[in-house]
C-alpha cells in the first residue's frame, strides 16, 4: 500500500497581487517615515479556508523566516483567514534609528497560502498532491523630504558603450524599469526588467549598438504598479 504524502511547493512572484486564492491589496508597499504603521488586506476567494503566514526578508528568498531580522513586525505573522472573507495584517516600524535618512531602503513581503489538509474518505486517495503558493512583493520605507518620486527617471543618465548600457541612478529611489525600446521603433532592447537602487550605477547588455544622442523609450513602474513611458537621451 503506498504512503499518503503532501508535496508544499513554493512558487515566487515579484508583481503579482495574489497567493493562490489570498487576494492582496495592492502589488508594492511604501511606507512612509511619517507612518505609524501601514495595513495590508488579505481577501479569501476560495470556498474553504486557509492559513496566511507573513514575514519580510531582506532579499534572500530562501533564507528561513525564523532567521530574518528587520526593523518592522508584522502582526499576525500566522493567520486563518476564513473562506470568502478577508484578514488585515498591521505592519509597524519598530527600530526607525537603523535606517538611512537620504534614500529609501527595500525589503520583501512574502504571504504564503497554506490550504488545510483534505479529509481522506477513501483509501486510494490517499496519494494527495497540496500545494503552498507564496508570493513575493516590493516592501519600500520611504524617508520624507526626498523629493517627487514620479521624477526620478527623467535624472537616470544613460551612457552607451557598444552594447553595453550604463544607468546611473542618483536619486534617493529605487526605479524599476520594465522595457528599453528606440525612440523611432518599439522593439525592446532589453530582456529582462532593471531594478535600480538608490545612488547607484548598473551596466547592461542590449541587443543592438546605441549611438549617442539616441532617443530611448522608457518604461518604469510606479508606486501603484502602473507602468509610465518616459523618453531618455544617451549621453
Amino acid at each position: 500500500m503506498m504512503k499518503a504524502y503532501t508535496l508544499i511547493f513554493a512558487l515566487f512572484f515579484s508583481f503579482c497581487s495574489f497567493a493562490n486564492n489570498i487576494i492582496i491589496n495592492g502589488t508594492r508597499f511604501i511606507f512612509s517615515s511619517d507612518d505609524k504603521e501601514i495595513t495590508i488586506n488579505m481577501t479569501n476567494l476560495a470556498d474553504r479556508p486557509a492559513i496566511a503566514q507573513a514575514w519580510l526578508d531582506n532579499g534572500d528568498p530562501k533564507e528561513a523566516p525564523g532567521t530574518i531580522i528587520v526593523p518592522f513586525q508584522i502582526s499576525p505573522p500566522v493567520a486563518r483567514v476564513e473562506a470568502k472573507a478577508g484578514q488585515a495584517l498591521r505592519i509597524k516600524l519598530i527600530d526607525k534609528d537603523s535606517l538611512p535618512t537620504d534614500r529609501e531602503s527595500l525589503w520583501w513581503l512574502n504571504i504564503l497560502d497554506i490550504p488545510p489538509m483534505n479529509k481522506v474518505e477513501d483509501e486510494k486517495d490517499k496519494n494527495t498532491l497540496q500545494l503552498a503558493i507564496r508570493s513575493r512583493f516590493k516592501f519600500i520605507y520611504r524617508p520624507i523630504n526626498l523629493g517627487k518620486p514620479e521624477l526620478a527617471v527623467g535624472q537616470l543618465i544613460f551612457k552607451t558603450n557598444g552594447k553595453k548600457l550604463t544607468i546611473n541612478n542618483p536619486t534617493p529611489f529605487f526605479i524599476t524599469i520594465t522595457k528599453i525600446a528606440e525612440n523611432h521603433n518599439y522593439l525592446y532592447l532589453n530582456s529582462s526588467a532593471i531594478m535600480l537602487a538608490p545612488k547607484s550605477t548598473k551596466t547592461i547588455q542590449l541587443d543592438k549598438i546605441l549611438k549617442h544622442g539616441e532617443t530611448l523609450i522608457i518604461d518604469n513602474i510606479n508606486d501603484y504598479g502602473s507602468i509610465k513611458v518616459n523618453k531618455i537621451i544617451v549621453k
